[in-house]
């Protein structure tokens, strides 16, 4: 995107947020639910640039991250100053990394990198392709003169983390020569960022805990789907037997939340493929992909789809 753009359309952010905090309210970042390290790299960031351009604002969740997301602040050192108690009465939001959200909270706009519908619709809307959310925010702050290595250093870290490495369909390889010159001027070990980003789940954690990592939740037509996401050594034996675990929680977990369809999408980032789970009330179809699967291109399309059929 063109620098001119980005700027003006931080301009534009600056401008609601310095009004709502004149209207008395408190601006707040936030990402989707559940929120992996993109969300919360990418709220960070965002935070971090409003405050460089004169805004004060807080980065709230309404929900807990899951414990590989956990495991991956702390070691970024990112984990002080956020909060995952909900909201209060008179904070106005933007959102990251997602552009539909169910919280009743005043959304002034969003920032996102998923082209998938519905189209924004907010005060202020920035929704662009892009390898990670963190990525469009470090754009967004090199176009205001106000990057530096701090804010550099997470964007990469949000790439390699949202992209299993790179090895994702949704990773842009426009950005290899960026992440190889920040890499080596930052002094980033690239092996550890790799594992990082492969953010393998283990066969210790509980089936019910796994199924519902990297949740999201999908709502067209007044119907509600529902896709998790875990991230698995594909060279490791004993995944089939905690998978089948997996989706009999989730099958009673979509009943619960009145969902009409639930996808599973297993990653096995080391040897790029995937196994997908559609869990739908008459029964389970699992698709294996020699590639990785991106929810985007492949689960979203597909709840959409059956959300206006008679399924």
């Amino acid at each position: 995107m063109e620098r001119e753009f980005l700027k003006n359309k931080v301009g534009e952010l600056v401008a609601l947020c310095k009004n709502a905090i004149e209207g008395g309210f408190s601006v707040v970042v936030t990402g989707h639910d559940m929120p992996d390290c993109d969300s919360i790299i990418s709220a960070v960031m965002l935070r971090e640039l409003l405050s460089r351009l004169g805004v004060a604002s807080a980065v709230k969740f309404g929900t807990y991250p899951d414990g590989v997301t956990l495991r991956d602040m702390k070691k970024l050192g990112i984990a002080d100053g956020i909060s995952f108690d909900g909201f209060d009465d008179n904070d106005m939001i933007v959102l990251v990394d997602h552009h539909v959200t169910f919280y009743e909270n005043k959304v002034i706009g969003c920032v996102d990198h998923h082209t998938t519908p519905p189209e924004a619709n907010f005060d202020f809307n920035l929704v662009v392709k892009a390898s990670s959310c963190g990525r469009v925010i470090y754009d967004m702050a090199v176009a205001c003169g106000v990057a530096d290595d701090f804010m550099e250093k997470m964007a990469i870290y949000s790439v390699y983390l949202d992209t299993q490495s790179c090895r994702s369909p949704k990773f842009d390889k426009n950005d290899l020569p960026w992440l190889a010159d920040g890499i080596a001027r930052l002094g980033l070990d690239e092996d550890e960022l790799t594992q990082m980003g492969f953010c393998l789940n283990s066969l210790d954690e509980d089936a019910e805990v796994l199924a519902t990592y990297a949740y999201k939740r999908y709502e067209f037509g007044g119907r509600v789907g529902a896709s998790s996401c875990i991230q698995i050594d594909g060279e490791q034996g004993g995944w089939t037997e905690k998978t089948d675990e997996i989706v009999e929680c989730l099958k009673r977990k979509m009943m619960l939340d009145g969902a009409f369809i639930w996808v599973l999408v297993v990653n096995k980032p080391k040897i790029s493929r995937s196994d997908l789970y559609f869990i739908r009330e008459n029964g389970v179809e699992v698709v294996c992909l020699d590639r990785l699967a991106s929810r985007s291109r492949d689960v979203v399309p597909v709840v959409m789809r059956e959300s206006q059929s008679n399924i």
